[in-house]
């Protein structure tokens, strides 16, 4: 079986993913991201350095949508993260007492969004919405059955 990265999809996919790093890096300069391997799985995407210290974990998605299209029905500007890779990513933070970051892609916009998802006991930051619901299973399509979080747009920080 063919791992996702190794598509067509899944290559433009890690590209817009260093798009996306790269965006981040011109306002934080001084910040080093490490991520996890790609051709596997893990319950983070990577960690987040500054001095040579552990700052941050972090989630990152990449959405071929715009903030308009967001803004509008089904998206209703939230941002959808598994409920899995939340409460992972959290215990985890927990465990290494730094907080956990996610950063959503607009690539249609070219715009990043940081959010603080959990502060470094683990403890969700925001107010989020949960719902079981049918979701894309990957990068190259497929559907499945997922508990899902939503986080409203308006609790994230526009990354100039």
């Amino acid at each position: 079986m063919s791992l996702d990265i190794n598509t067509p999809r899944g290559q433009e996919s890690v590209h817009e993913e260093n798009r996306m790093i790269e965006i981040i890096k011109q306002s934080y300069p001084s910040l080093q991201f490490f991520h996890t391997p790609i051709k596997r799985s893990a319950l983070i995407d990577g960690f987040i350095v500054k001095n040579n210290k552990l700052i941050s974990l972090f989630e990152s998605k990449c959405r071929r949508e715009s903030l308009q299209s967001f803004s509008e029905p089904p998206l209703n500007n939230e941002w959808m993260i598994s409920q899995h890779k939340l409460n992972s990513a959290a215990t985890l933070a927990k465990h290494l007492s730094v907080p956990f970051c996610g950063f959503l892609y607009l690539v249609n916009d070219n715009r990043v969004f940081m959010f603080k998802l959990t502060d470094e006991t683990g403890r969700f930051i925001h107010p989020m919405r949960v719902e079981r619901r049918k979701t894309s299973a990957s990068c190259n399509g497929g559907t499945m059955i997922d508990t899902c979080y939503f986080i409203n747009l308006k609790h994230g920080i526009y990354v100039n």
